[in-house]
């Protein structure tokens, strides 16, 4: 074992490790950008070296930001602006740092255990053994149950049910002021702006589940609600059991205290621990249930556009990570692409042994009919109705 803490790598071992990971095209992109800011220092007569104060260097920046110009005179497209002075920027103010940092990440990239994992998803019989743990009759079993079935259904994100309140949720009605029987659920916080005042995502609706009224989120919420006591001031909708909430003078099943942040991050981790789940070879975390969500709805074919509505995230690329291709799924695209190939010989079979004058009419007409006195003829197996008869 070495002596050392820290690594023993040279400045050259840097700088080749950096220049091994950076593709050839951003190498001349950046060096045709740094190009033309060495021309613009140059008409500036600006100098800067290791003791060049950071005062200056974000004047020069700021200069070079707003008034950098094609050969021709004329201004580069916004987004052009925008990638220069990011590359100079990172460039002058970091050093080469940021580079390095990129080159240790990808290195680490090949080694399994040192490369980051997202959060495994969990089967549905993991998922419907969890729910089976907990009793909705005692405070902590009923928030616990109707966490992991909204935590499922709306994909929450790992830590949003820690800010989530009571009026994020609003029961639906119809244009004539019936309820409808589904909760609107509107997060106005969001991942970078907890707190704020205006809708961020669009909502997305609790519905009553009638297969399993056992694990219906909306009768769960409802009576999260009616369970709630006249002395709780707090609007956060999940709450510290009160573990006295069996004796008569009892205040009721919670106290007036939301759930903390650490305390409820544990949850999904502890209960996938209870039912057999080897947590330490899968990382299991509440931020689990989004990606089931998401994995399972992608293998019911609920397509990546539709996906995005559900998860609030802005584009489809965002999702890439909570895509987990397990055995199940990996077999059902193989049996559709074999169901395909084996369609596609038949489909070349049947037009090797047609005549021609068959080919032609099925060009022409998808279903047809032949004498009078036959049937009629269905090459695509759709159900026909014979308007002579």
């Amino acid at each position: 074992m070495s002596n050392f803490r820290f690594g023993r790598n040279t400045p050259k071992e840097i700088d080749d490790s950096i220049t091994n990971i950076t593709p050839l095209n951003t190498k001349n992109s950046r060096n045709s950008i740094w190009r033309q800011f060495e021309k613009f220092c140059g008409e500036r007569k600006y100098v800067f070296d290791g003791n060049t104060s950071t005062e200056k260097l974000a004047f020069i920046l700021k200069d070079w930001g707003y008034n950098m110009k094609k050969v021709d005179g004329n201004d580069y497209k916004e987004a052009v602006i925008k990638t220069m002075v990011e590359c100079n920027g990172k460039a002058v103010a970091r050093t080469g740092s940021r580079n390095a940092r990129d080159a240790k990440r990808r290195n680490l990239q090949i080694q399994p255990e040192k490369r980051k994992t997202s959060s495994s998803i969990l089967t549905l019989e993991e998922y419907n053994k969890i729910l089976k743990i907990y009793n909705e009759d005692t405070p902590d079993g009923l928030q616990k149950m109707f966490f992991y079935v909204a935590g499922l259904e709306l994909a929450w994100r790992g830590c949003e049910g820690v800010n989530v309140t009571i009026k994020h949720f609003k029961e639906e009605s119809d244009n004539c002021g019936l309820p409808t029987g589904r909760i609107e659920y509107n997060c106005i916080f969001s991942k970078t702006a907890q707190g704020g005042s205006h809708k961020l995502t669009d909502s997305k609706w609790l519905a009553t589940n009638t297969t399993d009224p056992r694990i219906c989120p909306v009768r769960l919420y409802k009576k999260m609600l009616s369970k709630r006591g006249k002395h709780i001031t707090t609007d956060r909708l999940f709450l510290t059991p009160n573990p006295a909430w069996r004796e008569p003078s009892s205040v009721g099943w919670f106290k007036n205290s939301p759930v903390g942040r650490n305390e409820m991050g544990k949850w999904t981790r502890t209960a996938a621990e209870e039912i057999g789940i080897e947590i330490k070879k899968k990382k299991i975390s509440n931020h689990s249930l989004r990606s089931t969500a998401v994995s399972q709805l992608a293998k019911a074919g609920v397509g990546e556009e539709q996906l995005i509505k559900i998860t609030g995230h802005a584009n489809t690329f965002s999702i890439k990570p909570y895509l987990q291709l397990d055995g199940d799924h990996h077999y059902q695209m193989i049996d559709k692409l074999r169901a395909n190939s084996t369609a596609m010989e038949e489909s070349n079979n049947k037009s090797t042994n047609c005549a021609p004058s068959a080919l032609v009419q099925m060009s022409k007409n998808i279903v047809t009919t032949s004498p009078s006195t036959q049937t009629p003829v269905n090459y695509y197996n759709c159900t026909i109705i014979n308007y002579n008869s």
